[in-house]
């Protein structure tokens, strides 16, 4: 049974400029601290993993975690646009069965036990010919061109789904390091860099779809897990759906919504009164900005 919750926050500019995709800052430390929060309540060991910039922030605002990791501190040298390999790093570091959370997803309610007894379990599947996830098929021709590519991912690959990474985790501790593995060829290899940054410039920012959640897919189907793998529901179309199975995950340009993100806020205030005042506190001393 997973007993440990795993959050992550890469930050390799170690600013308040890197606001994961909202538009304050502030609006990002609501809703890390309530993904944090909300997890507590289900796993008794909650980890953070990030620079020694940012645990040293997530400690001010007393947030409920069990254990912190400066581990991305290694990870000074990595792009911000391929963010998703500060998450690879946190899963392949893990010594024991985990789910990793993203910092904006929160858990209303335990997650099903056969998630949590699985070898791989994940968010949900996005399936490439459904609205909303066309960036499968248009990172392809960057992916095709790459001279250097994984052998494994080359030869297995896949027409029908990824898998959404929101959650992720399971038992089976090796095939994160394999993923990690795979990614650094791939992501990091010399002869790939006029692709992602010049050739293919306009598609940089989803190249952490493919790295991250194609390639999981495409690993699952190599080692023949599909059948054993776990998704909270197969189809989640929307933020109401994902809250009828008892999560929340603010996604995509959503996060750009300031409407949203009082909801959240406000929904910060009331689960966890003293959070939401440390993040007041921390905003105020730090005179957090928008613009710095």
């Amino acid at each position: 049974m997973i007993e440990r919750a795993v959050f992550s926050y890469f930050n390799p500019n170690n600013s308040f400029l890197n606001r994961s995709g909202y538009l304050e800052f502030e609006d990002f430390l609501h809703s890390m601290a309530l993904a944090v929060v909300t997890a507590s309540r289900h796993f008794p060991q909650v980890q953070v993993v990030s620079s020694s910039w940012g645990v040293d922030m997530f400690r001010q605002l007393e947030l409920p975690v069990t254990e912190y990791s400066t581990e991305f501190d290694a990870l000074q040298h990595v792009p911000l646009a391929f963010w998703a390999y500060g998450k690879l790093t946190a899963y392949a570091m893990q010594t024991q069965p985990f789910v990793h959370i993203d910092n904006d997803v929160f858990l209303w309610k335990s997650l099903p036990q056969r998630l949590l007894e699985a070898e791989l379990c994940f968010q949900s599947k996005e399936f490439f010919h459904a609205p909303g996830y066309h960036y499968y098929n248009m990172l392809r021709p960057c992916w095709k061109a790459a001279p250097v590519r994984p052998q494994i991912i080359v030869d297995n690959e896949v027409t029908d789904f990824a898998y959404n990474c929101g959650i992720c985790g399971g038992h089976r501790l090796e095939f994160f390091r394999e993923w990690q593995r795979c990614s650094v060829q791939y992501l990091f290899a010399p002869e790939n860099q006029s692709l992602f940054f010049r050739r293919y410039q306009a598609v940089l920012q989803h190249q952490n779809l493919f790295h991250e959640q194609y390639f999981a897919a495409s690993l699952v189907k190599a080692h023949q897990l599909r059948d054993r793998v776990e998704v909270i529901a197969d189809d989640v179309p929307d933020i109401r759906e994902a809250t009828a199975n008892g999560y929340t995950h603010i996604w995509g340009q959503t996060k750009a919504d300031v409407w949203i993100a009082l909801k959240i806020k406000k929904r910060l205030q009331k689960e966890s009164p003293s959070t939401a005042r440390h993040i007041d506190e921390f905003v105020k001393d730090n005179k957090v900005h928008a613009n710095q």
